[in-house]
């Protein structure tokens, strides 16, 4: 039986520096700011902050980790420690994970928190029945029973989890799988309260009916503009919390990020202009930080509708695009050029990239003038192409460099820019031909970021579908050894670079403008979580 005891969490941790402690632990000697309310762009208006619907990377994303807690969480060095629970333990088999709770966790009204609510939520999340599109995380963890019910075959309460007691979660599972703890941080894992959720319905998130159970509950949510969250006295970290409270404000627009930042109206942005970067990169560098994470920025095509679904159009579109001159001269923040969709921070996985890599600008060009002449473009019938995006200045420098990239093929442009909510709705309904987009992982397994690409995946916004493809991630899944599961995945992976139903352009290294006096802010977390309870400004 393999087992991981909070003791151990927190041994660990006296090995680091006080800094690096989990919670806001505030080194010895440092003053704090009287005030300690912090405001922090958010990109956009979030679509829910019901956890078990959220979408991983959204914006209502960043706020449910505030608001709610899971099994477990992630220190500043990204490392994954308890949360809601107290310890786990795996049995020799690797098929059933027993989550034992923190013993007195409440819920922000009061309310006692009990195994029964992970249960519940659970059950609720993994149900296609309630519209959710988050399920499929219970099919990538293995749980026991998934796949049947997010094929409508099973009712949710078979679902392989039952609460032992009142403190006690038991998983099953239908194979062992390494990564399943660092799943539990995943939205879709948390617990909900089941009294608010069936007594209010949909409405359980407004701020009147709102319950939680992490460091923060929600005070007010004025749409499209701003979303308000004050400490939550029951959360059971509550003493350490230094922050009272944090506003995310719907900013698309990048200019009016800075032009707030700069006021002094907000202390952490969501994205930098690049010219502000350079600038404050020579001037004032603490207030850049960074952080590098496992997804990388794409450009999907809709493989379902002509001429898309030519897969040599896409690797034509594909091959002339410059990534070395696009992260230099245009993002040019420190992202890593990316030719396939696996970041390369996944300690012992080296990714398939394609074989135009290799040859010179001249040469892809020539390859890709003829692809497009077979497929029956060129100047005389010019391939057009729409090109969507959500708002945001970066997004569009970035389209309009590509446009420029792609004219020597005589490709026309067409750019199509449109609100969040807009841009994922037609993303969803599949109304695009390219739209600008991200391949995101939740854990450090090359499958995090390739399982989206398998046939009928929920997130599969490109239709793309190849049964080898996805027989070989079955077999990954299967396979006992790190060193034969990575090279499945490198097989996927070349088979995904080949058919490029997407176009990966960088590694994602997300760099915000924070102000030099809020600390706590992580070193290192390839998910993005960044969380309010471990931050503090200090005088």
């Amino acid at each position: 039986m393999k087992k991981f005891v909070l003791s151990a969490a927190i041994s660990a941790a006296l090995a680091l520096p006080s800094f690096y402690l989990a919670a806001a632990d505030v080194p010895q000697g440092v003053e704090l700011a009287q005030n300690q309310y912090l405001v922090r762009a958010n990109g956009a208006e979030p679509d829910t902050v019901d956890p078990g619907f959220v979408g991983s990377g959204s914006p209502g994303d960043v706020i449910v980790n505030d608001l709610f807690e899971g099994l477990v969480i992630e220190n500043l060095d990204g490392e994954t420690i308890p949360g809601q629970a107290q310890s786990w333990s795996i049995s020799e088999d690797g098929k059933t994970v027993t989550f034992v709770l923190r013993d007195g966790l409440t819920w922000s009204d009061g309310s006692r928190l009990t195994a029964n609510d992970f249960v519940y939520a659970w059950q609720r999340a993994v149900d296609s029945k309630t519209g959710n599109s988050t399920g499929f995380n219970f099919q990538t963890a293995n749980v026991v029973n998934a796949d049947q019910i997010v094929a409508g075959d099973k009712p949710s309460s078979e679902l392989g989890v039952k609460a032992q007691d009142e403190r006690t979660l038991v998983v099953s599972l239908t194979r062992p799988t390494p990564y399943f703890i660092s799943m539990m941080s995943i939205k879709t894992f948390f617990p909900v309260p089941q009294a608010a959720v069936e007594k209010h319905g949909d409405n359980w998130t407004r701020a009147e009916h709102f319950v939680s159970n992490g460091a923060y509950t929600l005070k007010q949510w004025v749409p499209n503009e701003k979303v308000e969250v004050v400490r939550n006295q029951h959360y059971r970290d509550d003493a350490k919390t230094v922050i009272e409270g944090v506003t995310y404000l719907a900013l698309s627009s990048q200019n009016a990020e800075l032009t707030r930042y700069q006021a002094g109206e907000i202390h952490m942005t969501n994205r930098v202009q690049l010219e502000y970067y350079q600038k404050l990169m020579k001037e004032s560098p603490e207030q850049i930080q960074a952080l590098r994470l496992l997804g990388s920025y794409v450009y999907a095509f809709n493989t379902r509708v002509a001429p898309f679904d030519n897969a040599d159009i896409r690797r034509a579109l594909s091959m002339v695009i410059d990534r070395e001159l696009l992260v230099d001269k245009v993002t040019g923040q420190g992202e890593p050029a990316a030719y396939s969709v696996v970041p390369d921070i996944i300690a012992g996985y080296e990714g398939a990239v394609p074989s135009f890599k290799a040859a010179y600008r001249k040469e892809r060009l020539e390859k890709a003038k003829a692809l497009l002449a077979e497929a029956g473009y060129g100047p005389s019938k010019p391939l057009t192409i729409k090109l969507t995006y959500n708002t945001s200045e970066n997004h569009k420098k970035i389209a309009l460099a590509i446009a420029s990239m792609w004219k020597p093929l005589g490709v026309n442009v067409q750019l199509n820019n449109m609100e969040w909510n807009a841009y994922l709705s037609a993303k969803t309904a599949g109304d695009f031909t390219v739209a600008r987009s991200y391949a995101f992982g939740d854990f450090a397994e090359p499958s995090s970021v390739l399982g989206s690409f398998q046939c009928g995946h929920v997130s599969n916004e490109t239709g793309f579908c190849d049964s080898k493809f996805d027989d070989l991630l079955a077999l990954a899944a299967t396979a006992a050894k790190e060193s034969e599961r990575y090279q499945l995945y490198n097989q996927a992976e070349g088979i995904l670079n080949d058919a490029a139903p997407v176009i990966p352009l960088y590694h994602y290294n997300h760099t915000r403008l924070v102000k030099a006096n809020l600390k706590g802010f992580p070193a290192n977390n390839p998910k993005g979580n960044i969380y309010a309870k471990d931050m503090f400004f200090v005088k």
